[in-house]
């Protein structure tokens, strides 16, 4: 529009150059009557000649380029320069820092702690996320292999024999310990149970803790105390069966913690009515008591972690309702007790002490 506007005054002024030019010109050898002197007419021209340049070089800068150079002008802007490059597209080509540590593994996850549990249904009734495994898990920020199954116990059956590993078949304690040391293949007796495929993929050799918690199917099953006497290793006994245990695992993982725990509290109910308890009841080798101070004894003689899950840990006669959920095994608040208690003693247990409260979560 304005290219037009220039044009057009242009062709304007170079009317008016060319009449005054005709109004200064003489005619037929006469002067011409007009007022005005040969000079002031000069400076007419002189001065529409000036305004004639100025034009001249206002049209020029507005000549149209060729396409060629438009289309360079174009891919130019289009290319940013390196400086110019947004801080969006310089992330999206060089992956942060911290996704390629984590790719190569974190400090935390190498220095995870590995805990491997033997023991009865206690463990292995519950195996979700209100599981006691899964719960010490969290609390512990640990990988736990839960091998317990259950309906087992520690004490080998009466007349098994205890070194016949070719033709091994118990699922007592015994048998999980010698299928970690290498003695048993564990496939001849753990097939079919979900602790087997669990204990197939451990690598015992990198276990920080393990915990031993046996005891109810002992007591049902009225297995001995102590076969011969109170230190007897015979693996008949449920004192001897600790002892064991806890030799075993020392030989072999000699940088492993053992933490043994007692046999909780437990009520007997028929048609609805709770008749007696773990207090009172003998199924032929003593009160669920007598197995207790057993289990606390060898702790205490072994120099183990230890948990009184039967006098400390809180489930009672007064809690039970809580706690119980069948008069033997745990509700879920019952295993998230349970797991604090275990929780606790991991972490600031002292060997051959007792422990069982979980002020510390």
């Amino acid at each position: 529009m304005k290219k037009r506007k220039l044009c057009t005054l242009l062709l304007v002024v170079s009317l008016l150059f060319g009449l005054c030019l005709d109004g200064c010109s003489p005619s037929g050898g006469e002067t011409g009557d007009s007022e005005k002197s040969a000079a002031e007419y000069e400076a007419q021209i002189q001065e529409l000649q000036d305004q004639i340049r100025s034009l001249e070089e206002q049209l020029a800068r507005y000549e149209p380029v060729s396409d060629e150079s438009s289309a360079q002008e174009s891919e130019i802007a289009q290319v940013p320069t390196e400086s110019e490059t947004p801080a969006e597209t310089q992330e999206q080509a060089e992956p942060p820092q911290e996704t390629q540590t984590q790719e190569e593994g974190t400090p935390e996850e190498d220095g995870r702690k590995q805990i491997v549990v033997f023991g009865d249904s206690i463990w292995d009734s519950s195996r979700d996320e209100s599981g006691i495994a899964y719960l010490v898990s969290q609390y512990m920020d640990a990988d736990v292999y839960n091998c317990a199954i259950g309906g087992t116990r520690a004490t080998m059956k009466d007349g098994a024999p205890t070194e016949d590993f070719e033709n091994w078949d118990s699922t007592s304690l015994s048998g999980m310990i010698h299928a970690a040391i290498g003695d048993v293949d564990p496939e001849r007796f753990l097939e079919g149970y979900v602790a087997g495929g669990v204990f197939m993929n451990v690598d015992f050799s990198k276990t920080d803790y393990f915990i031993i918690a046996y005891g109810l199917n002992d007591y049902f099953s009225g297995a001995v105390l102590n076969a011969d006497n109170s230190n007897s290793w015979d693996t008949h006994g449920y004192g001897g069966a600790l002892r064991m245990a806890i030799d075993r695992l020392r030989r072999h993982f000699p940088d492993a913690q053992i933490l043994l725990i007692s046999p909780t509290y437990c009520q007997f109910w028929k048609d609805g009515v709770m008749y007696t308890d773990s207090n009172m009841k003998d199924f032929g080798g003593g009160t669920l008591t007598n197995y207790v101070n057993v289990c606390q004894n060898v702790a205490e003689t072994e120099q183990t972690l230890y948990i009184d899950a039967y006098t400390t840990m809180g489930i009672n006669t007064y809690t039970a309702e809580d706690y119980l959920e069948d008069g033997i095994h745990l509700t879920a608040a019952g295993r998230e007790l349970y797991a604090k208690a275990v929780s606790s003693c991991l972490k600031y247990g002292r060997p051959g002490k007792v422990s069982g409260n979980s002020i510390y979560y």
